[in-house]
């Protein structure tokens, strides 16, 4: 997280709207991964974030294709 401009360094929280603080660890985890110096690494962790982002996606299911809508107006 950002660092105080005061003369102690201390590090302050920075409040974001939908983020409670019990997962500050896993969002730097997150960012840690993602500014990996290996390329393969922020690769891999953005396909995953794709991946959950496309299975949590209402409506969807991971590997299971559509189906049509059924029509019962004929």
């Amino acid at each position: 997280m950002a660092k105080s401009a005061g003369q102690d360094g201390a590090r302050h929280n920075v409040p974001v709207i939908g983020l409670d603080a019990s997962e500050l660890g896993w969002v730097r985890t997150l960012i840690s991964l993602l500014r990996h110096p290996d390329p393969a690494v922020p690769a891999l962790t953005r396909h995953a974030l794709e991946y959950l982002a496309d299975s949590a996606a209402p409506g969807k299911a991971p590997g299971i294709p559509e189906e049509p809508p059924l029509d019962n107006a004929s």
